[in-house]
């Protein structure tokens, strides 16, 4: 169950992440370009943007891929904002230790000695041991 848990987020977590990454470039504006056009499209627009910039086809996703997106971009933002307020609420409960002083220092306690384990024989032959031939 925890394996499926694991995929479960990871694939919560790159889809709202790719979903926030192309927003900007799928959501239409006023004028038919995509937001993102409009932000990147000027007059010195670099080559590599043509694609974005001069489709007579924009990039769209249909209205089940946005809700899907968004809803995961919530799981994201929620996520975080959760981890968040837990490491500051770690931060804020961990005592701050007084430096130790040497004679404050405890050694560390002594190993002790492993019992003795007899060698084992190496085997002569292959098969089983103790079976007559």
């Amino acid at each position: 169950m925890d394996r499926i848990k694991d995929y479960v987020g990871f694939t919560a977590w790159f889809v709202g992440l790719g979903y926030i990454v192309l927003w900007p470039m799928t959501a239409s504006e006023l004028g038919g370009q995509p937001f993102g056009a409009s932000m990147v499209c000027r007059d010195t627009a670099p080559e590599l943007l043509d694609f974005l910039c001069k489709s007579a086809r924009s990039l769209a996703m249909p209205p089940g891929l946005h809700a899907i997106g968004f809803t995961a971009t919530l799981f994201v933002t929620l996520r975080l904002l959760c981890l968040s307020i837990k490491r500051s609420w770690r931060a804020r409960r961990a005592p701050a230790l007084p430096p130790a002083t040497p004679a404050e220092v405890e050694p560390p306690p002594l190993r002790t000695a492993r019992p003795y384990l007899p060698p084992i024989k190496r085997r002569d032959h292959f098969g089983l041991r103790g079976v007559p031939r």
